[in-house]
């Protein structure tokens, strides 16, 4: 509601400015948090290469709404630049304050105590954690990010280390009946925005939206992509 452009800068500027991440992937997770989904766009504008971002609102049901806005209408620190130079540092910087150590402990711990889902999200939450799980069509767990607020730190599963990938987590929840609750942008990759909703940004017609980094699980995502395009084709039909 409101001034949807303000209320996304307002975010996106402290976000980019304060936390650290090691990937646009998790950058991107963090701010689906704030209802904001993220896409690089790559094309070309007479003849040249052209790699950017965008940034769209999501509604309580991960669904973007509304028209996107163009990074460059928030400025260089939240554009494609900018943030490849804060991944840089940020490397850098968990590495030598050794902040993945303190992440790892309250997961660990939480991994430990909980027996579901629910209640491992509900005590990283008290440990100032939160988690993000992917999960494909079928329940089941593809990929898991922890957004560690006290240190203001991003980290995939996976990059923490092989006890937190999505592999040891879809078995800990394997009879867990669980909601999703997971954000579908993220998954939706060489996806071009209707050209019916583009309004003044009708120029993203010429690009391919991609959702960027392969890991472990890119196979799997890669496959729920082609079954959600799919659908798409077939409620259009």
């Amino acid at each position: 509601d409101g001034d949807v452009k303000h209320q996304i800068a307002n975010v996106i500027r402290q976000v980019a400015k304060e936390y650290h991440f090691l990937s646009l992937k998790e950058y991107r997770a963090l701010l689906t948090l704030y209802n904001i989904c993220m896409e690089e766009v790559r094309g070309k504008i007479n003849g040249k290469p052209y790699h950017g971002l965008v940034y769209s609102a999501l509604n309580d049901k991960g669904e973007k709404v509304g028209n996107p806005f163009k990074s460059s209408l928030f400025g260089k620190s939240v554009g494609i630049e900018a943030l490849e130079k804060r991944i840089k540092k940020s490397t850098e910087i968990i590495k030598s304050k050794g902040l993945k150590e303190r992440s790892k402990s309250v997961i660990s711990a939480a991994m430990q105590t909980c027996k579901t889902r629910k209640d491992f999200e509900k005590t990283l939450s008290k440990q100032g954690v939160s988690v993000i799980f992917r999960t494909n069509d079928t329940g089941r767990i593809y990929g898991a990010t922890f957004i560690d607020h006290e240190q203001k730190c991003v980290f995939n599963g996976s990059r923490l280390g092989k006890e937190f990938s999505a592999n040891v987590f879809n078995e800990m929840f394997k009879n867990d009946k669980y909601p999703s609750h997971d954000l579908q942008p993220e998954l939706e990759s060489g996806k071009s925005f209707n050209r019916e909703n583009q309004g003044s940004d009708s120029i993203f017609g010429l690009f391919t939206f991609e959702t960027g980094g392969g890991n472990a699980d890119e196979m799997e995502e890669k496959a729920l992509t082609r079954r959600m395009k799919k659908k798409r084709k077939q409620k259009r039909i």
